[in-house]
């Protein structure tokens, strides 16, 4: 029996549905800039660079489940020299300017490593200011501050480097868009030069509408469950090095689900190992054998994507109702709700199926002839 599968047509309009529009992405650039004139000012002997980062840089970000829900804005706030004693000065002076201005005192609370401002309902969003100073090895790399036990230090990341990479992984595909419209493709082609062009890659939308899943199924989770809920630099770094610009949305999502193991390294202890693609040194996967409770939840939703994405039975019923319950379910009721009143699942049960063959293998194909990718099923972990 056939197993009927989301098609391209659907993944295509979901993404749609998840990005962020650009009202809501304008607002909170211009909040980004207020902030950074502000610390220009404050600072105005020392050099410093404010820019975005994370899933708002890469183009992964994702409205949040309730329409009536904000979501977050990263921001890297980059001091370009040594002004202060220690991580903690950085922090704390980074915080005192925020404190001392009447927008923002009352919105303000400390994180790990970022402050965070609370902006008013009607914005719909929030803002994670990370205190950082450049580390002076020429590499991009900046030292962030860290809050771990009431103590301050300084850890390095490289949020340029890593999207720098990112877009490095889209550079085909752009360049196919590119051609097929007649632009002219440059290497130095820039990511807000993307958004004017309003290009989305396969690979950010598989990332936002993996991400929305998780967080669908953390939706009811406790505090303590949402300790462990699967991180988004895991799982954008773990697809894009599945990634070769030649799949469709849902091959690529497909891939991510059957294939995981094959990308999942381990070390030399038997520890789990997801290298930052730009610092060999740093691995995102570190609190796994700290918590083990958190490698645990990244294999359970895998294993739940699987079931909700392939072999759900409410997928192959022909009741349209069961599929789009299972749907809402699955991605949450706006997005799902503004799909249907669009009537845009013509080809749901008509692009892709999987089917299980009797070595308890299953078969994913665009179509009878060819395309086939056989995988075994797996143990993720031990």
């Amino acid at each position: 029996m056939k197993q009927n599968v989301l098609s391209d047509d659907f993944f295509e309009e979901l993404a749609s549905q998840l990005n962020i529009s650009e009202t809501a992405f304008d607002s909170a650039e211009r909040s980004y800039k207020a902030i950074g004139k502000i610390f220009e000012d404050y600072f105005k002997d020392f050099k410093i660079h404010v820019y975005p980062q994370g899933s708002t840089r890469l183009g992964t970000a994702i409205k949040p489940i309730n329409e009536n829900d904000d979501y977050d804005l990263d921001v890297v706030c980059e001091f370009l020299g040594d002004y202060f004693k220690n991580a903690e000065d950085l922090k704390k002076s980074v915080g005192k300017v925020l404190k001392e201005n009447d927008n923002y005192n009352k919105k303000l609370k400390e994180g790990k490593r970022c402050w965070t401002l609370e902006y008013a309902d009607s914005a719909r969003f929030h803002m994670d200011i990370l205190p950082c100073k450049s580390s002076g090895r020429n590499d991009h790399s900046i030292d962030i501050t860290n809050k771990e036990n009431d103590k301050y230090e300084y850890k390095s990341s490289n949020p340029f480097l890593y999207a720098k990479w990112f877009d490095e992984k889209q550079e085909n595909e752009i360049k196919r868009e590119l051609i097929k419209r007649n632009i002219a493709f440059s290497k130095d082609c820039k990511i807000d030069d993307l958004k004017k062009y309003g290009i989305r890659t396969t690979l950010q939308k598989a990332i936002q509408i993996l991400k929305r899943h998780r967080d669908m199924t953390y939706i009811n989770a406790t505090k303590e469950e949402l300790e462990d809920k699967p991180i988004s630099i895991i799982i954008t770094t773990l697809v894009s090095n599945m990634y070769t610009g030649e799949e469709s949305i849902s091959e690529l999502i497909y891939k991510f689900i059957t294939e995981i193991y094959e990308y999942l390294k381990k070390d030399s202890d038997g520890n789990y190992l997801i290298e930052n693609p730009v610092d060999s040194e740093e691995n995102f996967a570190d609190k796994w054998k700290i918590y083990s409770s958190r490698k645990e939840a990244f294999f359970n939703w895998i294993s739940k994507l699987k079931k909700d994405l392939i072999l759900s039975s409410k997928l192959q019923s022909d009741d349209k109702v069961v599929r789009f319950e299972h749907l809402k379910e699955t991605f949450g009721n706006a997005a799902i709700s503004n799909i249907m009143k669009k009537e845009h699942l013509k080809g749901i049960s008509k692009i892709n199926y999987i089917k299980p063959n009797q070595d308890n293998v299953i078969t994913f194909s665009k179509n009878k002839e060819k395309n086939s990718l056989e995988v075994k099923e797996h143990t993720f972990y031990d």
